[in-house]
């Protein structure tokens, strides 16, 4: 038997609460995309990446890689929260919640946006 799959016992999650779909999980990303609450400056993600600005998805890099702005490689869920700390001035996002993986989520939707837009 395939350890990954499990048996009849009960899983353990990995956070609370679940998304239906990966739509659903966009659609949550989208709003905490545009919310200029998340932090103290006033600033949203848009703020700076609107219109796929400051992005480099020309680049074609996936994450981990490196972030000039950072100074080091990272991972997605590592550049959500330095944007979080230091450009929106809030707090970081549990890597394991619900709001990570929204953001997470609306980044590859937006990605894609992007390159269906390049065509």
């Amino acid at each position: 038997m395939n350890p990954c799959a499990g048996g009849d016992e009960a899983k353990k999650k990995i956070r609370d609460g679940s998304f239906k779909n990966f739509q659903a999980a966009v659609s949550a990303g989208k709003k905490l995309w545009e919310d200029e609450t998340l932090g103290k400056s006033g600033n949203s993600c848009l703020s700076c990446h609107s219109d796929f600005s400051l992005l480099n998805f020309e680049k074609r890099q996936n994450f981990p890689h490196y972030v000039e702005m950072v100074g080091d490689v990272v991972s997605l869920d590592q550049m959500i929260n330095y944007c979080m700390l230091n450009p929106m001035e809030g707090e970081q996002l549990a890597p394991n919640s619900k709001e990570m993986t929204a953001m997470g989520a609306y980044y590859r939707a937006y990605r894609m946006q992007f390159l269906k837009a390049e065509k």
